[in-house]
């Protein structure tokens, strides 16, 4: 099969508070397939902070925090809003996911101040074999 003959599938991660410390979780693709991360999505229910370094969600391996994605979340000025690829020029799709690796996604802490930011995390993977 080409790349033309993908199948998209959406990974919700639950609600994370970035705020509250590093998070790490884990994904694993269709038997065989080949992936490339589509789209990582963000709706906020907590204001960010970045008194001294902005939060990140980092798509990876365990070697590699972003070796297929990076998104940096910066402060947000209002609840209820969204971040995601399109909405950051600095997002970046990085390389294939290798098929039948785990992949790890990485919720990076904002620090200084008093760190915050709640966001539902939805990570969006195109999968071809």
């Amino acid at each position: 099969m080409a790349y033309e003959n993908r199948t998209p599938i959406s990974y919700s991660l639950g609600t994370v508070d970035f705020g509250a410390g590093n998070t790490t979780h884990k994904i694993l693709g269709p038997d065989g397939h080949t992936g490339r991360i589509v789209d990582i999505h963000l709706d906020i229910s907590e204001t960010f902070t970045q008194v001294t370094t902005p939060g990140y969600l980092r798509v990876g391996t365990s070697t590699d925090a972003d070796a297929y994605a990076e998104l940096t979340l910066g402060t947000t000025a209002a609840i209820n809003t969204a971040l995601n690829f399109a909405s950051q020029a600095a997002a970046d799709k990085k390389t294939n996911i290798t098929a039948d690796s785990l992949v790890y996604v990485a919720g990076i802490a904002p620090t200084g101040g008093t760190p915050a930011g709640i966001a539902k995390v939805t990570v969006v993977v195109d999968w071809w074999k």
